[in-house]
C-alpha cells in the first residue's frame, strides 16, 4: 500500500488559493458571454483555466515554488485587468488580491508588488474618482496594506522560530536529534557521484562526564556542555554540522570530506577540548570515533560504526580517536 503523503502548509495555502479562485470566478465567466462581455469572458476564463492547472499540479506534485509566484502573478494581472476593463465598480477585487499576495511570497516582496498594484490603478483612475472615493480609496488600501504586511511578517518569524526550536537543543543550540535523523536520512537517500568526497561522521563523547555531574552538579555541567558546544562549533566550517546526540554525546557530519579530512578534524577538536578549561578549571577530554559513509548503508549502521569506534577509543584510554573498519 502507497504511504499517502503529508501536505506542507504551504502547499495547503495554494491549494486553497488556486482552487477557491477557480470556483469563485468560474461563475462569472458563463455570466460574461451570457451577456456578450467577450474580453471580460475571456479573461475570466483565462483566470478559471489558470487557477485550475496550478491546483492540479500542485496537487500532483507538490511543488509550490513556481506556483506561489504565477499565482501572485496572476493576482496582479487579473485585479488590473479586470479594473482597467469595467472601471472602478471593479476595487472590491482589489482587496483578497491585496491580502492573497500576502499568502503567497515573502511579506517585503508582497509589499513591494501590491503597492506598485495600488499605486498603477490609482494613477489610471485618477480622474474617474471622486474627492470622497479618492480618500477612501487611500485609506483603505493603506489599511489593507499594513494590516497584511505585518501578520505575513509575524507570521513568517512565529514560523521560523517554530523551526529553529523543533530543530535545535535547547541546552546547547547545537542541533538535536531530530534534525540528525533527518539529515542522516537525507545523506543516505542520495546517490553521491564524489568518489573523494563522500560524507564522514565523528561521534563524541565526554570522558568520565557523569563523575562531573555527581560531583560538581548538573549545572556545571550543564555550562561545560556549553561551552563544549561552543568550541566544537567555532572549528567547523559551512559544510560541517554539529548535532547533540544524547546525554553527553555529539556528533558532527561532515559533507564533501573523506576520512582523511575527518581524521585532521577529530584530532583538532580532541587537542582543542584537552587544552580547554572549563568551569570549576576542570579538566575534560573526550574520545571520537570516525567513519566514512558506507555506498548502501543506513543511518543507523553509519552512527552505529562510529559508535563501536568510539568505544574503541574509551577502551583504549580515552581521549583519543578511532577510526571505523
Amino acid at each position: 500500500m502507497m504511504k499517502r503523503r503529508i501536505r506542507s502548509t504551504e502547499e495547503y495555502i495554494v491549494l486553497s488559493i488556486s482552487g477557491a479562485s477557480a470556483l469563485c470566478i468560474a461563475p462569472f465567466v458563463l455570466i460574461r458571454f451570457f451577456h456578450g462581455e467577450w474580453a471580460m469572458a475571456l479573461l475570466d476564463s483565462f483566470a478559471v483555466l489558470s487557477t485550475a492547472f496550478l491546483f492540479i499540479y500542485v496537487f500532483l506534485t507538490g511543488k509550490i515554488l513556481f506556483a506561489r509566484r504565477f499565482l501572485a502573478f496572476l493576482c496582479v494581472v487579473i485585479v488590473v485587468a479586470t479594473i482597467g476593463l469595467k472601471g472602478p465598480q471593479q476595487l472590491v477585487w482589489l482587496y483578497p488580491a491585496i491580502i492573497g499576495i500576502f499568502f503567497l511570497v515573502n511579506p517585503q516582496q508582497s509589499f513591494i508588488i501590491a503597492t506598485a498594484m495600488v499605486s498603477v490603478l490609482g494613477i489610471f483612475l485618477w480622474e474617474q474618482l471622486n474627492y470622497i472615493f479618492v480618500v477612501q480609496y487611500v485609506f483603505s488600501t493603506l489599511i489593507t496594506l499594513l494590516f497584511s504586511y505585518s501578520f505575513a511578517d509575524r507570521m513568517l518569524r512565529q514560523k521560523n522560530q517554530l523551526k529553529e526550536l523543533s530543530i535545535k537543543d535547547p541546552l546547547t543550540g547545537a542541533g538535536n536529534r531530530r534534525a540528525l535523523e533527518e539529515e542522516l536520512l537525507r545523506v543516505t537517500e542520495q546517490d553521491s557521484e564524489l568518489k573523494n568526497q563522500t560524507p564522514c561522521l565523528i561521534i563524541i563523547d565526554l570522558d568520565e562526564f557523569k563523575k562531573i555531574n555527581d560531583q560538581f552538579g548538573h549545572s556545571v555541567g550543564d555550562n561545560i556542555l556549553r561551552d563544549f558546544t561552543d568550541l566544537v562549533s567555532q572549528k567547523l566550517t559551512k559544510n560541517e554540522h554539529l548535532y547533540r546526540f544524547g546525554g553527553e554525546e555529539f556528533v558532527v557530519i561532515s559533507h564533501f570530506s573523506n576520512q582523511e579530512k575527518a581524521s585532521i578534524l577529530a584530532e583538532l577538536l580532541r587537542e582543542s577540548i584537552d587544552q580547554h578549561r572549563f568551569d570549576k578549571n576542570l579538566h575534560v577530554t573526550i574520545s571520537l570515533g570516525i567513519a566514512q559513509y558506507a555506498p548502501h548503508e543506513t543511518g543507523f549502521e553509519w552512527i552505529g560504526r562510529a559508535d563501536k569506534a568510539m568505544y574503541r577509543a574509551k577502551d583504549a584510554g580515552r581521549n583519543l580517536c578511532c577510526i571505523a573498519a
